[in-house]
């Protein structure tokens, strides 16, 4: 019986390292194809394609790339993690220009892959967007997870999300640079909100960033489990992919120890529908 070989868009961040570790644990004899940005190689991996960026031709590129290595058989799944946009304003703020610029890398290349290697399985990770703190902030990165949400279920046999609590990132810390510098203007009144309890918080602001959004989560999930909630971490998203590579189910959310199955959209505000 032949390897089963997988492509990781994105390997050496924590969504692309927590997806190797999912992968051998469940086919330790996977042949895994990881990309990279840089020129270093993708920890834990077989075949790292360097110099790849999320944007027009990355698709191409690859398959070039697989082709030259003798690796252009069907992709048991193909999973993409990037993900970088305009952040640091209400989601419903987002502009066509900021909308078109964050589907160019959180989306699009992602599904020109999908249609170039017809993998078995597409997989790709969302977040909590539509929380009150993270309309609040998610800019047009909101609409990129609204857009996949829809995406996975035009064909739930062959698609996934991973949907993850907040955990600390490089992402993340990005995130809570470009906000603690919006809300030195911002008229909002979630960011005045958000700004007056960092003030008074006595923290840095990344501390006070994962803070808050971890108190958004656990008020807005803990009814629904017994266990205590806890904040997310990388081995968090490795059980969430080994999931999503075993279910039916086309969305699995993992939330500290929690994990959940999903198969429509979430309960959105109704201005989403214009984008």
């Amino acid at each position: 019986m032949g390897q089963n070989q997988y492509l990781i868009i994105g390997g050496s961040g924590e969504a692309g390292q927590s997806a190797i570790a999912a992968i051998r644990s469940i086919d330790p004899n996977a042949y895994i194809i990881a990309s990279t940005t840089t020129n270093e190689p993708v920890s834990n991996s077989d075949l790292s394609l360097f110099g790849k960026r999320a944007e027009p031709g990355l698709a191409t590129s690859i398959q070039e790339n697989l082709a030259k290595h003798g690796r252009l058989q069907t992709l048991q799944a193909l999973i993409y993690t990037p993900a970088l946009g305009e952040v640091g304003f209400p989601i419903a703020e987002s502009t066509p220009t900021q909308i078109k610029e964050t589907l160019g890398i959180c989306l699009d290349p992602m599904l020109h892959l999908e249609e170039v290697l017809q993998p078995k399985l597409t997989v790709t990770y969302s977040a909590f967007y539509w929380l009150s703190h993270t309309l609040a902030f998610y800019g047009s990165m909101g609409i990129a997870k609204y857009k996949a949400d829809e995406w996975v279920l035009k064909d739930p046999n062959k698609r996934r999300i991973v949907r993850a609590g907040t955990f600390f990132s490089k992402s993340v810390r990005g995130i809570s640079i470009v906000l603690q510098r919006t809300m030195k203007q911002t008229k909002n009144p979630d960011l005045l909100d958000l700004k007056s309890k960092f003030e008074t918080s006595n923290q840095k602001f990344m501390d006070f960033f994962l803070s808050y959004a971890w108190e958004h989560e656990k008020e807005s999930f803990q009814n629904q489990f017994a266990t205590p909630y806890r904040p997310t971490i990388r081995e968090d998203l490795a059980r969430g992919l080994t999931r999503a590579l075993q279910t039916q189910a086309p969305i699995v959310t993992v939330l500290g120890d929690w994990t959940w199955e999903e198969n429509q959209m979430p309960h959105l505000p109704e201005w989403f529908r214009k984008f």
